[in-house]
């Protein structure tokens, strides 16, 4: 199994949510860092332990530690043990008692030892390693020591990295390994269950774009909705969650009589006359077009799939959206598309029973994300899927297929693949059911559970991708 950086970011996100403490698996895998060096050169070995002030060094000091038993230790701290970022690693770094020194005295340092430890810099590293870093790097390269790095080799991709003798690595080897730039790896299963993999959960904000500070209006996400032809409130429902979910722009194309209706409800929304030819041609300057929700058996689609023609954002299809799947791939062959049938829409559109396997299937011959509603959402894109757990039984109200959506069409935009992006928005959709359960049991309402979502995208800070 090869993982990316936002892999193992997601992993370590939902392995903190589902079994809680973090530092269990930093001890674990300093623990698997000092044994690999003392099977590997034996004890009573000159050791010094280069640890950068993240996770990464965090584990850096777990082995300090540990190697201390048996061998004569010292830990490099870049930034001294008050100046480690993570509350794991602050805990690495005050149980480590033995002797630390500062970066100037590397040279000095690295001359003595025998073995130096890498624990400089994780996975997380983009670009050129800065200072005290690339000097660091350099001067454990020219050490002419025995090199072991912990997960990583620090800064590799770029042109200054370390050059180890041995790598181990975590959970699975990291894209771009390979013996020649990490040495010999060693894979070290430190104890993460397969549900932090297969279970969505605030994880899958690892792959999402927080807005950047210099953005401006649309820059964030634009969701063009056709719904609201015969049940405005769908419409409204399904808007109000893309724009709780961070949309900067929404429009809902809905018919002529249903105008006046739709855009008394909220300010934020914007009304289009999708009867109008001219104006339905803006359709194709979203980022995302959601098609469903409140639509009914009568709308005419062939205007709206002559509008879209050529898309190639992300398509959502909902409610009666969903008996156009076949059409609007026709349409739109190179757009991602995502679909949220529940059981009983899954087997009208499919005319298959409603379960995982037939889900993939489906998934994989229109390719398309299928998000399938139930008590466990089951995700899949034909190639993979995951599970979201939780809801509650007052989800079964009026509406919440709907929010899921609205909430899916506006996610799409700030996340790449469709598939992750239908991941989160099925944990946001069902995490926001269960906190309002939590607060009124059954009495909550759908505009409780869309009030509620910003404090769910809240789970966003520290784990999404800063741009």
């Amino acid at each position: 199994m090869s993982l990316s950086f936002l892999d193992v970011k997601r992993a370590d996100k939902n392995y903190e949510y589902f079994y809680g403490d973090l530092y269990s698996l930093m001890f674990k895998a300093g623990s698997m860092v000092a044994e690999t060096v003392e099977t590997q050169y034996g004890k009573g070995r000159r050791i010094l332990v280069a640890c950068g002030s993240g996770n990464n060094g965090g584990d850096g000091f777990v082995a300090a530690r540990i190697l201390s038993a048996s061998n004569d230790v010292t830990v490099l701290a870049v930034s001294g043990k008050e100046g480690m970022k993570t509350e794991e690693s602050r805990k690495a770094a005050r149980e480590y008692k033995g002797k630390i020194i500062t970066a100037k005295e590397v040279a000095r340092a690295a001359s003595s030892a025998e073995i130096i430890v890498d624990a400089l810099l994780g996975v997380g590293i983009v670009g050129e390693p800065r200072e005290p870093y690339s000097s660091l790097i350099k001067a454990i390269n020219s050490s002419g020591k025995n090199l072991v790095s912990v997960d990583i080799p620090s800064g590799l991709g770029s042109r200054t990295r370390v050059k180890p003798n041995i790598t181990v690595t975590f959970t699975g080897v990291k894209q771009g390994m390979t013996k020649g730039n990490s040495g010999n790896i060693v894979e070290a299963g430190i104890g993460i269950p397969e549900k932090a993999f297969t279970h969505n959960g605030p994880g899958e904000f690892a792959y999402y774009r927080l807005p950047g500070k210099d953005s401006h209006k649309g820059m964030n996400g634009s969701v063009a909705l056709v719904a609201g032809w015969t049940f405005y409130g769908s419409a409204i429902i399904a808007s109000m969650g893309a724009i709780r979910a961070g949309s900067d722009l929404v429009r809902i194309y809905s018919r002529h009589e249903n105008r006046v209706i739709l855009s008394s409800y909220s300010p934020d929304i914007i009304v289009r006359d999708a009867e109008n030819r001219e104006i339905l041609e803006e359709i194709r300057n979203s980022d995302a077009i959601l098609i469903g929700p409140g639509l009914g058996k009568s709308q005419p689609m062939d205007e709206t799939l002559r509008a879209i023609k050529g898309f190639k954002g992300t398509i959502v299809l909902d409610a009666e959206g969903l008996d156009f799947v076949s059409k609007v791939r026709k349409a739109c062959p190179e757009t991602g598309m995502i679909l949220t049938p529940h059981r009983g829409e899954f087997q009208r559109i499919s005319g298959k029973e409603p379960d995982e396997r037939n889900a993939a299937e489906f998934a994989k011959k229109l390719n398309c994300s299928v998000i399938l509603k139930g008590v466990v959402d089951t995700v899949t894109d034909g190639k993979k899927a995951r599970y979201t757990e939780g809801g509650n039984p007052r989800m079964s109200m009026g509406g919440t297929g709907d929010l899921l959506a609205g909430i899916a069409s506006a996610i799409s935009t700030r996340v790449e693949d469709p598939f992750n992006a239908a991941c989160l928005a099925s944990f946001i959709n069902k995490r926001v059911g269960d906190m309002c359960f939590r607060q009124k049991s059954y009495w909550y309402t759908i505009e409780d559970m869309i009030g509620a979502i910003p404090d769910v995208m809240k789970m966003s800070e520290g784990t999404a991708i800063l741009v």
